[in-house]
């Protein structure tokens, strides 16, 4: 039986589980690292920071098995049409998920540039403050 022939009978049902359980545990690394996002003051679930990485880089499989859910469910349609009729939503929200984790990457950027204007403005406030002091 060859690769072609293997992946056409492949059970989408096992795709829709893995899924599943990747956004689980996505789900279960924002109750414990990115509680604030969902206005929570404290974590519901008290994870070793260590795992943070883990739980941040599961993103990258969830893209993964959700282009190969497509893949599979345009195979079934086989009509470009009516796949994006009838799958628009799944369409939209693969999209959605790398821009809006670029949003997060984002937020980290802006938190650091924030913190190094505030360094730089300390420096200059504290360098002028000398100058003051020393006339």
């Amino acid at each position: 039986m060859n690769y072609v022939n293997l992946f056409q009978k492949f059970d989408s049902k096992f795709v829709d589980y893995a899924i599943i359980g990747v956004v689980l545990l996505f789900f279960i690394g924002i109750l414990a690292f990115e509680y604030k996002t969902i206005g929570l003051s404290e974590p519901l679930l008290l994870i070793p920071i260590e795992w943070k990485s883990f739980f941040d880089g599961l993103i990258w499989p969830l893209v993964v098995l959700l282009i190969l859910d497509l893949v599979l469910k345009y195979k079934k349609v086989n009509d470009p049409k009516k796949f994006v009729k009838k799958y628009w939503i799944d369409i939209v929200m693969l999209i959605l998920i790398p821009i809006f984790s670029a949003f997060k990457f984002l937020k980290i950027g802006l938190s650091l540039i924030k913190k190094l204007k505030t360094a730089k403005m300390s420096a200059k406030a504290l360098h002028k403050t000398k100058k003051v002091v020393k006339k």
